[in-house]
């Protein structure tokens, strides 16, 4: 093959790289034979010989310190070029602990190496970047811990908000929300919250949570809407479910089972998936889908229109709702483009004989022209805010009705 930046050929007796140099690079070994020297007591010792498959110079690319051995080709030898931000692009991103003990190795080995060339270096003392590093792996750590003790102490707590008919301006249904209140009084943001429990694989526990509460919930606003408003359609409930949840095909047994216990109508239950589960792994959700469909409920897709949105889910996968994304909702007032795409993903769902529900719906303006479009349902401010069971139990039975 010829030498390109991508690959380098070495004939025997070569120097690939000496210690002290920078690490730009790591190389593949395709085929060929290095040896690796150190120097001790101001000997040159090789302490490995390597061959086709290892790799060589991975140390210093990925800790930014100098080379701290020698390596020589024994024979010729072909090498494929691993570049420096093919492995610190995804180190950057990847979570800090498993970054931090990848550090703490690198560095252990290197002191290790140095006590053996009889060098007194302790290495990283004062490396600004491992501070960094070893900041934000005790900071997910003190984190994880929290919402560990969160979950034991039951700090969890479900919100939700009134989904309301652009009909009737009657109350439709509900969103439900979770919320961690502290022991202090203090509010923890979901933004914050939630991709840790997913990242811990806590949100399982919370997903199962939030759904058998939420339903234990429906069945009290069923019962007081049924007092309020005889004879008219009993509201929904709708649950976000993660993907996490989604993944393992026993767990949609188990949410069935919750489901079923709770003794709320299947005609009462909505589940919202988010699109990512749909873009991992489209087979798998599939067939996830349809067996959450099998059971008997409605399923919607949350936050439609932004992300990885494609039409091609609007038929794969056994959906009922659509609800469109806050961001083209809050913008229909200032952008023509917005009121154009909202346009077209509610004259969309209506070919496809969807449900359509609007999210973040904050002015008179924007309900108006929703409810022209022929959009089913609005959500948002305009109308109320998240809230406790308590105050969505208060808000059913003041039988309240909004302007449409």
């Amino acid at each position: 093959m010829p030498e390109n930046i991508y690959s380098r050929l070495y004939q025997a007796g070569d120097v690939i790289f000496r210690r002290g140099e920078p690490g730009e690079h790591a190389y593949f070994i395709e085929r060929g034979a290095v040896d690796v020297i150190i120097e001790k007591e101001g000997d040159d010792v090789v302490i490995a010989k390597l061959g086709p498959g290892e790799i060589i110079g991975e140390m210093s690319m990925i800790d930014d310190a100098p080379r701290s051995a020698d390596v020589i080709a024994t024979a010729e030898t072909e090498l494929i070029v691993i570049q420096r931000s093919r492995v610190i692009k995804p180190l950057t991103s990847a979570d800090p602990m498993m970054n931090l003990i990848l550090r703490v190795v690198l560095t252990r080995f290197r002191n290790a190496q140095n006590r053996y060339s009889g060098l007194n270096v302790e290495g990283d003392k004062n490396n600004s970047s491992l501070e960094e590093i070893r900041a934000m792996a005790f900071q997910r750590i003190h984190d994880e811990r929290d919402l560990l003790s969160a979950l034991e102490a039951q700090e969890f707590r479900m919100h939700y908000q009134p989904i309301i008919s652009l009909e009737s301006g009657k109350i439709a249904g509900f969103e439900a929300l979770m919320r961690w209140e502290k022991a202090d009084g203090s509010f923890v943001s979901p933004g914050h919250f939630i991709p840790l429990a997913e990242h811990t694989g806590l949100i399982v526990e919370l997903g199962r949570f939030a759904l058998e509460t939420s339903l234990g919930d429906q069945a009290r606003f069923a019962e007081a809407f049924a007092k309020m408003n005889p004879g008219d359609t009993l509201p929904f409930m709708s649950t976000n479910v993660s993907g996490l949840q989604l993944s393992d095909l026993d767990e949609i047994d188990l949410i069935g089972g919750i489901i079923h216990k709770s003794g709320v109508p299947l005609d009462q239950v909505k589940l919202e998936i988010t699109e990512t589960l749909m873009v991992e792994n489209p087979d798998h959700a599939a067939e996830a889908l349809r067996k959450l469909k099998a059971l008997g409920i409605s399923l919607a897709i949350d936050d439609f229109g932004t992300g990885y949105s494609s039409l091609s889910y609007l038929h794969m996968f056994p959906l009922d709702t659509l609800k469109i994304d806050r961001a083209f909702v809050n913008s229909m007032d200032d952008t023509e483009n917005s009121r154009r795409i909202v346009l077209s993903i509610v004259g969309l769902a209506l070919a496809l004989e969807m449900n359509i529900v609007a999210e973040g719906i904050e002015t008179d303006a924007q309900q108006a022209k929703l409810q022209e479009l022929g959009c089913h349902y609005g959500q948002g401010y305009y109308f109320a805010k998240p809230q406790s069971a308590k105050d969505a139990l208060e808000l059913i039975n003041s039988g309240k009705t909004w302007q449409i």
